[in-house]
């Protein structure tokens, strides 16, 4: 029995999308502001996506990274600065931190993925001086938004969602409102288009907010000059904001192009049925693995809804032998499965060194990630493919476990 499909198989391009981006390549006018009005492929990009969200401006740049950037240089982020964040995400949030000049503030997580209030509170409390969050919805577990948010009025902090593995995903999963997106509790919510992000193109994402001031600042950020910001459709239509601070922007030139933008924008009207392809292969696969013996797969937070486009699970009760042994045969049978903290994986805290002096002091996080795994859930596997990973799965534990007791007995 073994898998042959791959593990990072990206979201397929539509036929749609392949015929929109080769248009594009024929009359090669791909800089987003070359058209002579604002009917470029970015500029209509960025109002469906807000029309999708819910969000009244948007911003099309190259990377999620570059959105958090710009979302905490749009806050007047100051060199030296402390930004609140998650101790487990990916190193693409603490590293969008140091480009603002400033410090990250690591929270721990819990046995459930997201951030812990406990210690957040009190990083809070010795940390009053911090007045920015970056909230990363790490492998798309929401965390409780509305405990957060009111933690970060109380205090001050201005918030901003990593909803790179975010989109479409709710906070109250029984609301079809488009302001209970996971994305809403914020003043601005950053998106990734990376290859195996909800929507693929290779790079890009966006800044999104209802927030004017904000939004102007992020559209001139990202690359906008002279009179350009007027190209955009998904943004406010007051020009003095622009007009008043326009030559206080630093141009950071992280634009998307028309080329990237359209082979995204057919995508959009499909979000909501890859959102139920993943839903469907991702609870069965957690219904066929929940029986396993040492696999232990965490409930989300109540009110919080997981699409499943990846699964994660803890090895419970396994030595860090039996965890190796466990991943190796896995990966011999073709099922690629990952621990988040071995082998030089860049959502280990403790590989950030370009973001720290000392290594934080994460301890529970630390041992959440030792057992934690990853498993990618490509839209491309069909139910067939759920069945059979999770019968190979299923099988090595029984045969590892198997393997531990007759060495025991020998021992």
């Amino acid at each position: 029995m073994k898998f042959s499909k791959s593990f990072d198989t990206p979201n397929p391009i539509p036929a749609k999308a392949i015929a929109n981006a080769v248009s594009q390549m024929e009359h090669g006018m791909l800089y987003r502001y070359g058209h002579t009005d604002d009917d470029s492929e970015v500029s209509k990009l960025e109002a469906a996506f807000g029309e999708y969200t819910g969000h009244k401006y948007v911003i099309a740049v190259n990377s999620c990274g570059s959105a958090m950037f710009i979302a905490l240089k749009a806050m007047d982020i100051q060199p030296g600065e402390g930004v609140f964040t998650n101790a487990f995400t990916f190193t693409a949030v603490p590293s969008s931190i140091v480009h603002a000049s400033a410090n990250p503030v690591y929270i721990e997580c819990n046995d459930q993925y997201v951030i812990d209030l406990k210690h957040f509170e009190e990083q809070i409390a010795n940390n009053p001086e911090v007045r920015f969050f970056i909230l990363s919805h790490m492998r798309g577990h929401i965390a409780e938004l509305d405990k957060i948010q009111a933690l970060c009025d109380k205090n001050n902090i201005r918030l901003i969602e990593d909803c790179a593995h975010g989109l479409g995903k709710r906070w109250n999963a029984t609301d079809t409102d488009k302001d209970h997106f996971v994305g809403h509790h914020c003043e601005i919510a950053c998106y990734s288009t990376q290859s195996h992000k909800m929507l693929n193109s290779g790079e890009g994402g966006f800044i999104a907010t209802n927030d004017e001031q904000l939004a102007a600042y992020c559209i001139l950020a990202a690359g906008s000059y002279e009179g350009l910001y007027k190209k955009h459709l998904a943004r406010p239509m007051d020009d003095s904001l622009f007009e008043n601070i326009k030559f206080d922007v630093p141009n950071f030139s992280l634009r998307m192009n028309n080329l990237t933008a359209a082979i995204l924008r057919p995508q959009i009207e499909l979000i909501d049925e890859r959102i139920a392809s993943y839903k469907e292969k991702y609870q069965l696969l957690i219904s066929l693995l929940t029986p396993v013996e040492n696999i232990e797969i965490p409930e989300p937070v109540d009110s919080a809804e997981n699409v499943g486009d990846s699964l994660q699970f803890n090895l419970i009760d396994l030595s860090s032998a039996d965890i190796t042994n466990f991943i190796n045969s896995t990966k011999e049978k073709g099922v690629v499965i990952q621990v988040f903290g071995r082998n030089n994986n860049a959502r280990d805290f403790r590989n950030w060194q370009y973001s720290f002096d000392d290594t934080p002091g994460c301890e529970k996080t630390a041992e959440l990630i030792s057992c934690a795994c990853d498993l990618r859930l490509p839209m491309t596997f069909t139910l067939d493919d759920i069945k059979l990973i999770a019968d190979i799965i299923t099988d090595t534990m029984i045969e590892s476990n198997a393997a531990h007791s007759i060495k025991s007995l020998a021992g």
